[in-house]
């Protein structure tokens, strides 16, 4: 087949069609079936409809009948990799497979069953399988069987990752649009075969504009795929980065050989991220991520943006685009170098993203991510933890997460910061760190920006705020007393309290010790305030004054007096949160509401306490000279011999070279080269380093050091 204006009849007559691994899983949603079913069927007779560009890369491979099952025909179809048209061909095989099967049940009822019969024939030695040959062939194995048994109507099993569930609600949807053509009860069943043949005939005339690669010049179908789909709405911000990585790296390449081996490397590279983004699509702690969301996080972390229009959605690709053909420009293999550098770091942010979001076991590290994703602001530190994640140890992932936990609580929950509070700051840390660096830079960096809103003072006084209760949502109060219960709890030995997942839902509620609405103001004194009834206000939503309680206890027993809820209530009661109150108040008063806010507020400085690190407390660069290990002493040492900046690798080799360095290794980029820029990120946290995107220079306080052991 050549190039050019073809009918999807003619398309079939080129073989079958593989799905590359370096391609995207099955992604169409109802928006687009929609438009699929509605321009097919209602296109007007004597019309074509436009299927779009169809770009095919040949192969020296071919498939035969035997090669499926083991049983056919000797026949052989040559393999032809499908570069761009997979969602379209997918959908359209379901379509024709939803087709067939109400043809089959319309047939027997008509008298022309034998001439329908051979039309289903048609349609699925056409479009769907022919000599045990599948037209379509996906890239995922798994994922290819379970179309194959859609095709086919073998009983399929529940999906078991998105691709596969949107593949069988394609399916339904295209099934209920047959369906609503014979639900009345006075349809023709020949009236609708006549119809799906008509369907069918405009399908095989489908036109579509061909573009076919020869199987030595792969390269081609990347131009081919970037120049036609660049500018398309129906490409993600990914697909168009892979396609611009890849044609750049064509063009910027001295010899073809070099071409292939990057392009090479960028299929793979971008096969392995659509892998991760399934699976984090199967993750339980977010309802959708589309991986022009995860691509942008990980530009936030890598790219030298100035301003937050760099790394919006779209624009950030249009930064990449610039940085990119500059440097092909001035420097071609500055260029290649560039798109190695970023394709790697991107794979590295998606697979750590990805393991983030599969953190669902039982142990610490899950917990903590569990955790932060309930208090709902979780997003924000993405791309701070996909760049942090890879060069940390298990110890120094808890130890960043219980930060982000203590950040979110204490910011956005217990403060009420608004929601965008503090990210640009958060970014511009992100930005601006090692990826290689230890977990008590990045804790240090969380530790402070959380310090500017909401320190130790602040956080107190935000706990002890007479209007807590209006001024923190329900959900993040219940979270407080959910760990405050389980806190007691353990404490006594009991077991078996609420889960998190049932105190953050409406199974739970915030329980008014002294009610809201009282029938009857239970003070007499008003103290400082006006009138009683201004300092019972004053009071009523405090933290002293509140509780957790399941909704069925509050209905029963929230808006009683505090004697009735002492005597009947509590009793009834599972949590230990309201034993207490029973237990140790024999009545209630402001001065009981102070104890007891006092009692909560010990507990929450010691469950989310300002989480500590070995530099984390230094006020002045100087400060931290006597603290520095032998090796970081070494690493400044060299640092300070670069006034003029150096990269990590010349420190490297700088520190090597000192009398008794404790490093030997000035030649090997690993552990060693990777433990100095560690110190050097370290340095930098407390003010006797800088950087400006890869050089490091001492500061000025360093320079003021007038001996260094």
């Amino acid at each position: 087949m050549e190039s050019g204006k073809k009918s999807l009849e003619e398309l079939t007559t080129a073989g079958v069609f593989h799905v590359p691994e370096y391609q995207r899983y099955y992604s169409w949603t109802k928006p687009e079936w929609d438009d699929l079913w509605t321009d097919l069927y209602t296109l007007p007779t004597g019309k074509q409809h436009y299927f779009g560009t169809i770009i095919i890369q040949k192969t020296d491979k071919t498939e035969s009948g035997g090669s499926t099952s083991g049983y056919g025909s000797s026949r052989e179809k040559p393999i032809n990799l499908l570069i761009d048209g997979q969602q379209r061909l997918t959908s359209l095989a379901l379509l024709v497979r939803s087709m067939t099967e109400c043809l089959e049940k319309l047939a027997p009822e008509t008298d022309h069953e034998a001439e329908i019969l051979d039309d289903v024939e048609e349609m699925r030695e056409t479009l769907l399988l022919e000599d045990n040959i599948y037209q379509l062939q996906l890239l995922d194995e798994e994922d290819n069987k379970y179309l194959e048994w859609l095709l086919t109507g073998h009983d399929v099993r529940d999906p078991e990752r998105p691709s596969q569930r949107k593949m069988i609600e394609a399916k339904e949807y295209f099934d209920e649009q047959l369906d609503d053509l014979t639900a009345s009860p006075d349809v023709d069943p020949l009236d609708v075969a006549t119809e799906l043949k008509q369907l069918w005939e405009t399908i095989l005339e489908l036109e579509l504009m061909v573009y076919v690669v020869d199987a030595a010049n792969p390269e081609k179908a990347t131009l081919i795929f970037d120049s036609v789909n660049d500018r398309g709405r129906s490409l993600s911000t990914f697909d168009k980065t892979k396609s611009f990585l890849m044609r750049m790296a064509y063009l910027a390449a001295d010899d073809e050989s070099e071409a292939q081996a990057i392009i090479h490397r960028i299929r793979q590279s971008f096969g392995e991220m659509y892998n991760d983004h399934q699976t984090m699509l199967e993750s339980p702690y977010v309802t959708d991520i589309s991986d022009d969301a995860v691509q942008r996080y990980h530009f936030i972390s890598y790219f030298d943006w100035s301003n937050s229009d760099e790394y919006s959605d779209p624009a950030f690709l249009s930064e990449l685009k610039k940085e990119v053909r500059t440097l092909r420009q001035e420097d071609p293999q500055a260029c290649l170098e560039y798109i190695r550098d970023y394709t790697n770091s991107l794979e590295r942010g998606f697979s750590a993203l990805a393991k983030i979001l599969g953190q669902t076991g039982d142990d610490e590290i899950s917990d903590l991510v569990h955790r932060i994703h309930r208090l709902r602001h979780a997003t924000k530190f993405y791309p701070l933890l996909l760049k942090a994640w890879p060069s940390l140890d298990d110890d120094g992932r808890r130890d960043l997460l219980n930060a982000i936990e203590t950040y979110i609580f204490r910011v956005y929950s217990i403060g009420n910061h608004r929601s965008h509070t503090g990210e640009s700051s958060l970014y511009v840390r992100t930005r601006d760190i090692s990826k290689d660096s230890p977990a008590d830079v990045w804790v240090s960096k969380v530790v402070s920006l959380m310090n500017r809103y909401e320190d130790d003072t602040q956080f107190r006084r935000s706990l002890s705020a007479s209007n807590l209760y209006s001024k923190a949502s329900s959900q993040d109060l219940r979270y407080l007393f959910y760990f405050y219960n389980k806190h007691r709890a353990d404490k006594e030995g009991e077991r078996g309290g609420p889960t998190l997942v049932e105190a953050m839902s409406n199974e739970y509620t915030v329980e008014h010790i002294w009610p809201q609405s009282p029938e009857e103001i239970p003070i007499e004194d008003a103290g400082e305030y006006p009138s009683p009834d201004a300092r019972y206000e004053a009071n009523v939503h405090r933290l002293g004054n509140l509780t957790l309680a399941s909704r069925s206890w509050n209905s029963k027993w929230g808006n009683a007096e505090f004697e009735t809820k002492c005597d009947k209530g509590y009793v009834e009661s599972k949590l230990w949160v309201q034993w207490d109150i029973q237990n140790e108040y024999d009545k209630w008063s402001v001065e009981n509401i102070e104890d007891r806010e006092n009692t909560l507020i010990e507990f929450v400085f010691e469950k989310w306490a300002t989480p500590e690190t070995r530099l984390g407390d230094i006020d002045e660069p100087l400060d931290a000279i006597d603290r520095l290990t032998v090796e970081e002493l070494y690493v400044l040492r060299a640092l300070r011999q670069n006034t003029g900046g150096a990269v990590r690798r010349v420190i490297h080799g700088d520190v090597s070279e000192l009398p008794d360095s404790p490093f030997n290794e000035p030649n090997a980029n690993g552990k060693e080269r990777n433990e100095v820029g560690s110190i050097l990120s370290r340095l930098q946290n407390v003010g006797l380093a800088e950087r400006n995107k890869h050089t490091w220079y001492p500061t000025d306080e360093a320079l003021a050091v007038e001996q260094l052991a």
